[in-house]
């Protein structure tokens, strides 16, 4: 998983007033399969973990491959701004 600086920006903002200060990207059901979800969350033993300027992102070893060439990015429109993962292949 690719992760541009702004994302790390609107995340570390994000977690500002969390305890935890980790990311966990992981598989959960979608309309039709598995996608991925991120969550707030401290990282599992099993978890591939990387340090990306005092943020801490984890990525579930069952969604490693599902995670490989996604960007986790930031989407700016004219009222706000969101995470979005750009690259995750559509599941319907």
């Amino acid at each position: 998983m690719n992760i541009t600086n702004e994302a790390i920006d609107f995340m570390k903002t994000a977690l500002e007033d969390e305890e935890v200060k980790s990311v966990r990207i992981c598989t959960e059901a979608g309309c039709c399969g598995p996608t991925l979800g991120m969550h707030i969350a401290a990282p599992e033993a099993t978890d591939d973990v990387k340090d990306y300027d005092g943020l801490t992102f984890a990525v579930s070893k069952d969604a490693e491959a599902m995670a490989e060439n996604v960007t986790l990015d930031v989407e700016m429109t004219e009222d706000s701004a969101s995470l979005v993962l750009r690259g995750l292949q559509e599941t319907c």
